[in-house]
């Protein structure tokens, strides 16, 4: 028989794909004797901690064959999942909002003992939680007792409930006037900030930023939270760039907030020296954050905070290397590039220009990436060829709604970095969503 003509042949190549993944699994938790990979869990299993390719890319496999076998199951209960996806996002709303993770944290309690410690109606709140547990968030272990898990644990992170909040409760009422956005005459082809999806939601001509700055501080204190503590995944972030080659550079962290992508850094490779450069108002925090969390930096690194603001000033002149980590993503691209030429301004030859971004590539096959195994960047078939890459989609489809910004292909950074008077020297991946494109001064 034709294998093209074999009616369950995708279902057979998802099986092969998984098997073979779990199988590489399997063996490397066996090698180092590791404990049980079950969600019941509450510390991190070491197989997320363990720098290891062909474990990563395993995993990563068995996660996008897990998407599609699940869109080939039942295409009623997946769009039906899909379409009412947004009561998900609620009850994570709700968890975070009355802090179970915390509650939860010597133990199981029953409903009526949550119910007493939020002051909330205990039916509910267990509908809610209830919910999540179809999802593998929290666990229900018998009638109405909840306990954590791996994922629900997570959620007792400051920097996670911020972000909760900032998409859920700031982001969806943005999300909701997409279509009013899109459909505007006004609104429709502009490719200012302040004709974003945001400002027909919150009836403002000012963009996210002086919004939120002015009118609800609230919002502007979670999303500096949110954002500035985003030092998740820092086993891929570290691993993303040569930074050992590095040898006594100075990296000037443009945006950096409380330096939550920079610090690892100096911890990780000693000799390095930093200077973190963002809005007055993030200096407090950054010295905060860098005397309880890095106090092994502190008085060994040349490491300091500087304010700025990129749209006006140039950063420390100089340095071998700038740093904008989820920072250009937030501005359409006039905007991105007056920033990326103040960095411009600031540098010398031999400078590096590091852009650590989501990086949009396609959902198709091509024929350059047809090569699989741990070191393709690409999914094997019959997965998606981005590996059904999700995160880096919403993100894009966020910043838009926000900020009428974009997630970014290599082609647009090229453009950018060209009209800024660099160029683009390298993009550097790995299996996870980040890329890092390096650029340096254009040479006439």
């Amino acid at each position: 028989m034709d294998s093209n003509s074999n009616p369950v042949r995708e279902l057979e190549l998802l099986r092969d794909l998984i098997v073979s993944s779990v199988d590489i699994v399997k063996a490397t938790i066996t090698e180092h004797q590791d404990p049980q990979l079950t969600l019941d869990a509450i510390e991190e299993h070491p197989i997320f901690q363990r720098e290891n390719q062909a474990v990563s890319y395993a995993l990563k496999t068995i996660g996008s064959a897990g998407q599609m076998l699940r869109a080939l199951c039942d295409p009623h209960i997946y769009l039906n999942d899909f379409t009412y996806g947004y009561h998900d996002q609620t009850s994570l709303l709700v968890a975070c909002q009355a802090d179970i993770p915390s509650h939860l944290e010597n133990g199981p309690l029953e409903i009526g003992e949550l119910a007493n410690l939020t002051n909330l109606n205990g039916g509910v709140l267990a509908r809610f939680l209830r919910n999540l547990c179809n999802s593998h968030i929290f666990r229900e272990i018998e009638a109405n007792k909840f306990a954590n898990n791996s994922l629900s644990v997570r959620y007792k992170s400051e920097t996670w409930k911020a972000i909760v909040g900032h998409c859920v409760d700031g982001g969806r009422p943005a999300s909701c006037k997409v279509w009013d956005a899109m459909s505007d005459p006004e609104y429709k082809d502009s490719t200012e900030p302040t004709k974003s999806p945001f400002n027909i939601a919150y009836n403002t001509s000012l963009d996210y930023f002086a919004y939120t700055k002015t009118v609800r501080p609230e919002m502007a204190e979670r999303t500096q939270r949110a954002m500035g503590g985003k030092a998740f995944n820092l086993e891929e972030f570290l691993s993303l760039y040569p930074w050992a080659e590095q040898k006594n550079a100075h990296i000037v962290d443009v945006g950096g907030a409380i330096g939550a992508a920079t610090l690892p850094i100096l911890r990780a490779f000693p000799g390095l020296s930093l200077t973190v450069q963002d809005q007055p108002e993030s200096q407090p925090l950054f010295e905060k954050h860098l005397t309880e969390r890095f106090s092994d930096v502190v008085g060994v690194s040349n490491t300091r905070f500087v304010s700025l603001d990129f749209f006006k000033e140039c950063p420390v002149h100089g340095a071998e290397i700038y740093f904008l980590r989820h920072v250009i993503h937030d501005w359409p691209d006039t905007e991105a590039i007056r920033i990326l030429k103040t960095c411009a301004s600031a540098m010398i030859q031999g400078s590096k220009l590091l852009i650590c971004e989501h990086m949009v590539c396609p959902t198709y096959h091509t024929a350059g990436d047809k090569e699989s195994g741990a070191n393709s960047q690409a999914a094997p078939e019959p997965l998606l060829a981005n590996w059904g890459n999700a995160p880096t989609s919403r993100l894009d489809l966020q910043v838009y709604t926000f900020l009428n910004a974009k997630q970014r292909t290599r082609v647009e950074y090229e453009l950018l970095a060209k009209q800024a008077g660099l160029e683009l020297v390298q993009v550097w991946r790995n299996l996870g969503d980040l890329s890092i494109v390096e650029c340096q001064l254009r040479r006439e």
